[in-house]
């Protein structure tokens, strides 16, 4: 790179003065994309080793899987004062090792965007990846775009980003006024406060809300106009007061962002959303209907939200110290996810805004779900611990049993102490205890938490988190009032067909995968592996219109009804040919978990559940 070009970006910094050499500062322009790619420079705090590694994360927080943000750097360059290439090396796919690092002044690299970047081959979720899109809106994880120097982790960035005439960049972050139009000026004391804030760049559509002393900005980006900030406001606006009332009026945070994302891709396959501390991004389908969006809106944002209370306020050690390298994972998914996750809904109980019998719904379909897809013996600290690898399969229970045991020790808090306090209040005590800036020890929690509460607390952590017995539902129901039966039995319309599909080879349809789950009905159907789907119910099934074929037959299908499939089937001559299927929908015995209300609950089962609803 010449130093014409260095000397161009040096005067952005200027009014930094001494900030050069003690801090980072970075620029990245967004009026110049070249195939999805952002050019990003960054002059570096000063260094005083003979060698350095630059990383750009392995694995960032909240997603507990692997990304390797570093696969999509190209072009990397380290440069001294003077403009010469430093020595580098580029020892795993996160990593630059830098030689005569002392010399160190400047890194630049191109950098690629996670959501369209087929020949790069890591599976990131949308929320937490990254999205350069010219003139149209940059989804900017700046873990995905932003690396750091090892061990400098703790240094403050500046940031400074150029965005297109007209655009806005909403994010939790607060930014100062550049001295430049249409450059924002990000400052953050360190690498972990700069990579927990997202930002959309896009033409502004936004909303904000005052909830308690919080700030909330709802910023949406929809490219066909379907959705917007003021309507969405509108329907998170009781869950998020809600909320607000069940910790106690007042909240840790003084700013919070819900930044939204709606794509016009076809056939997405999942959506979703990524917590942070003070914000959370969310990526769905644009094809939604208003309500659809609505609900899925309200519920993802209910529990993200959440999050202000733990990991913000409650956090381990791992947390503060991530490493997005070599990241240690805490013992305790159960209470960061978890515990979010039954406030996310006991919240909604307790304000008014779900019913008990909807509430009960839902954790019949927690209950169910947990038993049926994952390992019940399984502890849940060790489930936390090795949920990169080993238990990866069993990470998504953390949002079905986790939620339970957060019922559970609600309740259990609450019959010790005679209703006098839940879980709730110790959430509360232990963030008064630690707060945002003071780390627990891992090994210590159970303890602490039941330093401040019960000997049988202890018990309760030992037996069901840290070792495998099954969580007492029986019990912890009947406390509230409210009957438990896991082996209820009734007569329902058998509509699952019971086998998997994949793209078939010409890329327009389904193929058969596997038909070791299928049920009676899918084997009076007669489906085999390597079919390809033509017809469903005598209506085309291709990958543009499963979905809706699916969906369509699932809302309406019926005992007595005749499903109806055409396949495409190679005989024994290697032949393709057209073979019609069809069975009928019988009604079959179904055994299934009951949870209802007592019609006569005793004075204690009242006096507790009116406690547990904050009555």
């Amino acid at each position: 790179m010449n130093s014409s070009k260095i000397l161009t970006i040096q005067l952005l910094f200027l009014s930094s003065g001494l900030f050069a050499q003690k801090n980072y500062q970075v620029f990245i322009d967004l009026t110049k994309v070249t195939s999805d790619q952002l050019l990003v420079e960054m002059f570096t705090p000063k260094v005083t080793g003979n060698q350095i590694d630059f990383h750009l994360p392995r694995i960032v927080p909240g997603t507990y899987s692997i990304s390797n943000f570093g696969s999509y750097v190209s072009d990397f360059t380290a440069l001294d004062q003077a403009g010469n290439a430093l020595t580098t090396t580029h020892p795993d796919a996160n990593t630059w090792r830098i030689e005569n690092a002392r010399k160190l002044y400047k890194i630049t690299y191109t950098i690629d965007d996670t959501w369209d970047t087929p020949q790069v081959k890591e599976d990131i979720f949308e929320p937490g990846g990254t999205s350069f899109e010219q003139d149209t809106a940059f989804v900017l994880n700046t873990f995905g775009v932003v690396g750091y120097l090892r061990g400098n982790e703790k240094k403050p960035y500046q940031i400074k980003i150029k965005h297109p005439e007209g655009f806005f960049g909403s994010t939790s972050l607060e930014s100062r006024k550049s001295e430049t139009p249409n450059i924002d000026l990000f400052e953050t004391d360190n690498y972990h406060t700069l990579v927990d804030a997202p930002i959309l760049y896009a033409k502004p559509d936004t909303a904000w809300i005052k909830v308690a002393n919080a700030s909330v900005l709802v910023s949406v980006f929809s490219a066909r106009g379907k959705s917007s900030a003021k309507a969405l406001v509108n329907d998170v606006r009781p869950i998020l007061e809600g909320h607000a009332k069940y910790l106690g009026g007042k909240l840790p945070v003084k700013k919070y962002a819900f930044l939204v994302y709606l794509s016009n891709k076809k056939n997405i396959a999942r959506y979703g959303a990524l917590e942070h501390n003070q914000s959370c991004l969310m990526f769905m389908p644009e094809s939604f209907s208003q309500e659809e969006l609505s609900s899925e809106f309200r519920d993802i944002a209910s529990h993200e939200f959440l999050h202000i209370v733990t990991p913000l306020t409650i956090h381990s050690e791992e947390i503060s110290n991530f490493d997005f390298i070599a990241a240690k994972m805490s013992k305790h998914l159960w209470m960061y996810e978890g515990v979010t996750e039954y406030a996310t809904h006991h919240s909604q109980l307790c304000s008014g805004a779900i019913s008990l019998e909807e509430y009960l719904k839902r954790q019949t379909e927690k209950v169910t779900t947990s038993k049926k897809y994952f390992n019940d013996t399984l502890a849940f600290t060790v489930l936390s611990s090795e949920v990169l690898d080993k238990q990866k399969g069993q990470y998504r229970n953390v949002y079905e049993k986790g939620a339970l045991i957060g019922l559970c020790l609600d309740v259990k808090l609450l019959t010790q102490s005679n209703g006098e306090y839940g879980l709730r209040e110790v959430m509360a005590r232990l963030g008064k205890k630690y707060g945002m800036k003071k780390s627990f020890k891992d090994a210590e929690l159970f303890d602490q938490i039941a330093t401040m509460t019960f000997p049988e607390i202890r018990t309760f952590f030992k037996e069901y988190v840290e070792g495998g017995k099954p969580l007492p539902l029986k019990e912890t129901f009947d406390a509230l009032g409210i009957h438990y039966n896991p082996d209820a039995s009734r007569k329902v319309a058998e509509i699952k067909i019971g086998f998997s599909a994949g793209l078939a080879p010409d890329k327009k349809h389904l193929q058969v995968t596997d038909i070791s789950g299928a049920t009676g009905l899918g084997k009076r159907l007669g489906v085999q592996p390597d079919d390809m789907l033509v017809s469903m119910n005598d209506e085309p099934l291709t990958i543009e219109t499963y979905q809706e074929c699916f969906g369509k037959y699932a809302a309406n299908a019926k005992a007595g009804d005749t499903v109806k499939f055409v396949v495409q089937r190679k005989d024994a001559n290697g032949e393709a040919k057209e073979v019609a299927l069809q069975a009928d929908i019988r009604e079959e015995a179904e055994s299934y978990i009951a949870i209802e209300a007592m019609a006569s609950p005793t004075a204690t089962q009242q006096k507790i559940r009116k406690a547990w609803e904050g009555r």
